[in-house]
This record gives structure tokens, sequence and C-alpha cells, in this order.
């Protein structure tokens, strides 16, 4: 327990944790102390001195930064004495010198630190007469990033996240004395995944994102705190509103999951939201043209085909799901699907999904705050980074702070410096590698076994590659729950699928290659997918793109025309969620609310809405009149989520979520999907970057560029031997079938390898291999992709 002491502030009393920074003291006793560099989230450095306050001191009282003095046992510190007050007068004097006071079009008006500060404690004039300095602007410094120096006090909150909490310094200082300013490196723009927190933190208008400038002040603003839905974090967000417009989302600081931080794809991925491309009316297809179409007339055919498939067999009706879906969603789904209609052809498209024993293990399961206790930290999955980007930052920190860091794959990670031990491996040999680590012969395996045995440890596992051996997962697991106190989290990385499984919606048990089979045996009649393209993104796109052509009839509820729902006979818009009520459950099992923040548009509908129109037609009582009753039915139902309530969730005391749990019994599990493999050519492995081309991305102006490119990274000596420069066209071949790549060098990659992202279109269906041949093509050349 943290020993306390007691402390004296403006004459009042307090007991306060030993150690703790005096400002975070008086913060938390509700006395405000004004500052511009201190941020509670990062190493305390005493640039701006906005802090200042009158401390007692056996040589009489002294003028000290609060940020930076830890309180001790009987201080006796004011804070609104006459000399405090002068000195804070005095920096905000000169801070306003040389600032350009153009608060009329500077985006921060109205919420900007220095604004309210100089109100409350600056002086009422300036003194100052001569000429400000100026300098070009805005000058982009990203893509999504504009910098004002003119505007800049210096206070470093951008360039200490970059360095200490994101790990790209990219953004720092240059010059000295009253030349200093905030730069970019030549030719080195400021690529970071995390770059839009250093507008969010930015106490004046000098950082501004490129989305939102010039677009609102805070006043027209509406706040709504809501949940991410981008990957399976989950992070809190308050989503800003005006004019029925989703504007910008914030981080909030939500200590249990993001601690307020956003990468970028979650803070501006959200725009497709009010793209011109979004379907807001029912359409069918005439003639291979889509047409608009009535609610009324849409469900009657589809309640029609349900009817007659159901005629010809039980089980003819499918259903292909994804993760954009809340859990009061999936409950209606689930609930037509293997309640009503009966259905055992029920499939989640994900290429790295776990199976239930893996993902609901009856093993300790971690939550993220483990990390920030564990001596040692384990990741065998993706690269966190690029597909968990927030669990990153908090493994981060925890190295930081003096965890341990070990991190197996197939390909060394960029941010491996932080590890204390990297271990790589050839795709598809994971069995092969665990026991070479159990085996303690070799320098990595007594070096794993020095780090972890009897140790406090948190494993994030998960596949690696869409080819990873789930198999030699459930033996790790096994095998660090022997040798540690180890607590598990399994890397699911797509938005609400844990969710959708603790609501039956998905066993993870059926394979996509089940549902092929029936198809084209013209077992499945009717097909219904909802919140996934999986002809752009599963590694099986080939197969199911001709399964489709076997199915009578196929209904898509989705967004937008896409690779898949274009295939479809009927597209039904659906809501997205900033346009509903309910909740959410992450990567930890911790449930969130996500809150209705603009009206629906056109005559879109949520899946549990068409699910209850469905039941009426069907003749079946519907599931609720609302995303409340079906909340209320989950909370009684559903194992593990009678805490999980509307109310309760919407309570202060919960606002960083609930942890519910589900769990079944670990068994091993019935195998793995057999890929295949060419004896000869590079050995290939296939995983996902932060950025994608899905529709969502594509239809989001400021980051649709972002995930365009089809890319091969390959070893420095493994290009020089094919004569391939940086940024070279390639050719992968793959089982006689081609497709052009974008050469990039990297020194990460190990030699005979080649590793491929795979969220880009056309290139998903290669992942179904582990090895492919590279050829150097010169430019112009194209190949045919299916």
């Amino acid at each position: 327990m943290t020993e306390k002491i007691k402390i004296n502030v403006d004459n009042k009393i307090f007991e306060i944790d030993k150690g703790k920074l005096l400002i975070e003291a008086c913060e938390d006793n509700g006395i405000d102390i004004p500052r511009f560099c201190w941020h509670k989230r990062m190493d305390p450095v005493g640039m701006c001195r906005m802090c200042l306050v009158e401390v007692e001191t056996p040589r009489g009282k002294a003028l000290i930064p609060s940020c930076t003095a830890e309180v001790t046992d009987g201080m006796v510190v004011d804070t609104e004495s006459e000399i405090v007050k002068k000195a804070q007068e005095g920096v905000l004097e000169f801070l306003l010198i040389n600032h350009p006071l153009d608060c009329p079009i500077c985006d921060r008006a109205g919420e900007c630190p220095l604004q309210d500060q100089t109100m409350e404690h600056g002086p009422g004039e300036s003194r100052f007469i001569e000429e400000k300095r100026h300098f070009k602007k805005p000058i982009p410094i990203s893509d999504l990033i504009l910098l004002d120096r003119e505007r800049c006090v210096l206070c470093a909150r951008c360039t200490r996240f970059s360095d200490e909490i994101s790990g790209d310094p990219l953004i720092e200082f240059t010059q000295r004395g009253n030349q200093t300013q905030i730069l970019t490196f030549p030719e080195e723009p400021f690529n970071s995944y995390f770059s839009g927190n250093t507008v969010e933190i930015c106490p004046v208008g000098a950082l501004t994102s490129t989305s939102y400038r010039f677009k609102a002040r805070p006043w027209d603003l509406k706040s709504n705190d809501s949940t991410c839905n981008q990957c399976s974090v989950g992070c809190s967000v308050d989503v800003n509103v005006s004019q029925d417009k989703v504007l910008r989302y914030l981080g909030i600081d939500n200590d249990s999951v993001n601690q307020g931080w956003l990468c970028d794809k979650g803070r501006y991925g959200f725009e497709y939201i009010h793209s011109e491309n979004r379907l807001v009316r029912p359409h069918k297809k005439i003639e291979n043209e889509f047409i608009e179409t009535s609610w009324n007339e849409s469900l009657s055919k589809l309640v029609e085909r349900i009817t007659k498939s159901l005629e010809f067999n039980e089980d003819s009706v499918a259903f292909i799901g994804g993760a954009l879906g809340t859990n009061e969603d999936n409950y209606a789904l689930a609930h037509l699907f293997k309640n009503v209609i009966k259905t055992e052809n029920v499939y989640l498209n994900d290429n790295f999904a776990l199976q239930n024993n893996l993902l609901l293990g009856d093993f300790e399961r971690a939550v993220l705050n483990d990390l920030d206790k564990s001596e040692t930290i384990v990741v065998w999955g993706q690269d966190i980074k690029e597909t968990l980007p927030i669990i990153y930052l908090r493994v981060k920190k925890a190295v930081k702070n003096g965890a341990k860091l070990v991190l197996i794959g197939p390909k060394v990670s960029p941010w491996s410096d932080l590890a204390s031990l990297n271990i790589t491996h050839m795709p598809g040999h994971e069995i092969e590698l665990l026991e070479k680590l159990k085996s303690k012969r070799t320098k990595e395996s007594k070096e794993l076994a020095e780090l972890i045995e009897g140790k406090a440890i948190t494993c994030l596992v998960g596949k690696s590659t869409v080819n990873h051996i789930e198999q030699s997962i459930e033996n790790f697991v096994t095998y660090v729950n022997q040798v540690a106190k180890a607590k598990i989290l399994p890397l699911v990385t797509k938005a609400n699928i844990l969710g959708a499984t603790h609501m039956g919606l998905f066993s993870n048990e059926s394979h996509l290659l089940d549902f092929v089979e029936k198809a084209r045996e013209r077992k499945i009649k009717t097909l219904i997918v909802s919140g996934t393209d999986f002809i752009s993104n599963s590694i099986y796109s080939k197969e199911l793109k001709d399964a489709m052509t076997y199915i009578e009839f196929i209904v898509s509820l989705d967004m937008f025309v896409n690779d898949t729902s274009q295939r479809s006979d009927l597209i039904l818009p659906v809501t997205t969620f900033t346009e509903k009520d309910g909740t959410f459950t992450n990567i930890e099992s911790r449930v969130s609310r996500q809150n209705q923040a603009i009206p629906v548009p056109g005559q879109a509908k949520s899946d549990w809405e068409i699910v209850n129109d469905l039941l009426g037609l069907l003749g079946h009582e519907g599931i609720g009149n609302s995303e409340f009753e079906i909340n209320e039915k989950i909370s009684k139902e559903i194992e593990g989520y009678s805490e999980a309530t509307f109310l309760n969730l919407d309570k202060p005391s919960n606002r960083d979520g609930i942890t519910v749990s589900q769990k079944v019994r670990f068994n091993n599990s019935e195998g793995d999907i057999e890929y295949e493999e060419e004896e000869d050519g590079y050995s290939l492995i296939f995983y996902e970057k932060l950025y994608g081309d899905k529709a969502m991305q594509r239809n989001s102006p400021s980051i649709s560029f972002l995930g365009s490119n089809r890319l091969l990274q390959i070893s420095p000596k493994d290009a020089k031997s094919l004569d391939i420069q940086d940024n070279a066209n390639v050719k992968l071949t793959v089982n006689d079938e081609s497709v052009m790549l974008k050469a990039i060098i990297d020194e990460d990659i190990e030699n005979g390898t080649v590793a491929v992202p795979i969220n880009r279109r056309g290139v998903n269906h290669f992942a179904r291999y582990l090895n492919g041949k590279i050829e150097k093509v010169s430019e112009g050349e194209m190949f045919n992709v299916n």
C-alpha cells in the first residue's frame, strides 16, 4: 500500500500519496495550477515555468516548478501569493511577445490554454511594441498535420510525445535562442501512426489537422463519448459533432485502455460516415444494375427467399459476418440465425481468427493494465504496432518503466530495439520453434527461460501470419503457464469479434472453405452478408467469388457498393456506430458504450432493426423495440454480461468500461487448415499493415491514400541479387498467378524471405501459399490480377 503524507496547500491540509508530483497532488484536490509543458502521461521537464508555486524551505520561501517537485511530508505551498501571480504574469508576457494573437482565425481559439491562462493570469496589456517574428505559415509537416511556427510556445509536448510515447522522433527543436523553432528533418515528413495526438495535446494552435482546419469553433461542437471500432482495442473517443456532421475525434483518457491516445487510423478514419458514395436507401439489382427500391419490397423479397430456401432444406441459408456490429446487433443476428432460421452455416470472415479454445480459453486472461505490472512481456503474433497500435504504446510504456520484452515472429519488427530478446522463425514452422525453445539447448531458448521462468509475465499471443499453425499457440500457452505466473491476452485484432462470439453469433469453429464446399454442392440457396467485404480481403476470395455463382439469392447489409456487395441481388443500407446506441466488447473482454452522435442518414437501419422486421414477416416475436431493450436481454441471458447494461455503463464510475468473463475448457484444437507450399522460391510472410484499402478507408479522404500501394518488403542482399532497386516494380508469382508489387528494401527482412501486406485488394488470395517467386519487371509492364 502506498505511503501517505500530509501537505499544506493554500492553508488547506491534504493527505497525498508519497512520491507524487506537486502539480498532480494539487489537481487531484481541486486546485488548478496553470501549465503548458506538463502532461500527466509524459515525463516532466519544467520548461515553460508557468506552474511556479511558492514553497517554504529551510532558507525561506522559494519559487519552484510544481511539475518537477515531488511532495514531501509537511510541505507548505502557496499557489496564489503575489510573488506567484507576478511570476505567472511575467511568463505569459514573454510568451505573448512573439505570439501572433491571430485568435479569430486559429482553430484552437475557444479551447486554447494560452487564451484561458492569459485571461486568468496574464497582464492586462502588452508593453511590447516592436515587430514580432514571422515565419512562412502553415507548413505541411505531413499529409495530416500543418505547423504554424509563429504560434509555438516551445513547450516540447509534441517532441516529447514523439520520442517518449510513440517512439517516432521525427519532429524536433532546431536553431537556438530566439530563433528556436519546431521542425521535421529534411526529406523526412512526420510519418507517424500517432501524429494526430500532437495536435490534441498542443496547448496553442501551432499544430493543426488538415481534416479539421477551419471547420468549426468549439462552442459549435457537441461532444459524445463513444468507443472507436477500427480495431479490437476499443479506444474511448469523444465524437465532436456540428450540424449533424462528425467533424473530429478526440481521445478520452481511459486509464484502463488508451490513456488518452489514438492512432491516426482511429482519429481520421471516420470520414466514410459522410461519404457521397455511401448507400442510404435499399437497392436491388436489375440486369446487373442497382436501382433504388423500398424497404417493404426488399424485406418481402428476402423473407420469400428465406422461406423458399428452408422449404428446400432447413440448412440452406448461410450468413457471413464481420466485426463492425454492436453487441446488440450481434445478439439479434444470433437469435435470427440460430433460433429462428436454425442454420449452422454462420461464418466469420477474419484471416487471423482464433478458435474458441484460444479466444475464450480457460486460462488467466490479461487486461492491458497488467502490462504495467509485468516483469516480462511476450508478444507472439502480428506486429502490434500495425494491427493494435495503442497496445504497442502500452507495451512501450511498460518497457520504459522496466519490463523486459520478448518478440517472437517470422520477421524482425521495426521497433525490435525495445526488446531484450528477438526470436525469428520461418513461416509455418512454429511447432518446431516452440520445441527448440522448450529444450533450453540453444542460446535463444536459454535467454527466454531466464526472462520468463518464475516471473510475472503477460503473453500477447495470436497468429503472426495467416499461415501460423494455431496448435503452436495453444502449446505455447500451456508451456508458459507451467513455467511462469502467466496472464494471456489472445490477439484478436478486428473490432467487436469477441463481442460477437460472446453473443453466440460466431463459434469460430466453422470455416469459410466449408461454406465454399456447400455452395458448390448447391446446398446453400440464400446468403446474407453483413459487415464484411470478403471478396476484397479474405485469403479465400477466389473460392468465395466462385461459390457466390452457385447461390440463388444474395443479400448484403452494407454502407457501400464494394467487391462483395456488387455481386449481391439486394443491398440493404446499414448504420455506422455513430448513428446508433450499443455496446462494444474489446480485446480484454471490457464492455463499453457506443452512443449515437448523429441522426441516421436517409433510410439506413441498424442490423437489429432489420432482424426485427424480418422476424415480424416470418411470424416470430421481435427481439426488442430499442437497443436499450436488447441490452437488457443481453444482461439477463448472456454469461458474464449481467452488469454490462446501458444504465451501469453510463455511470461515471464505469466510464472505463466493465470487464466480463466467458470461458471454455482449454482443449487442443482439431487441427489447422493446410496451406499449400511450393518447393521453390522465397518464403512468404503475409501480414496486415495499419492502413489498408477497404471501402471505409477508401472513403475517408484523410487516410484513403495511405494504404493504396501494394508492397513487397525484401532484404538488401536478395534485392541486390535480383537487381531490384527500392520502389521498383517486381512480380510475385504463386501457383502460376502473378501480381505487380512495389519493392521496399528493408534491413529487417531475413534473406530468402519476403513480406507482403495482404490488406490490399488483389493480394489477399496469395496468402494461401508459403512460397513464391520474385522477378524484376520493366516499367510499364502490367499483370492481370483476378
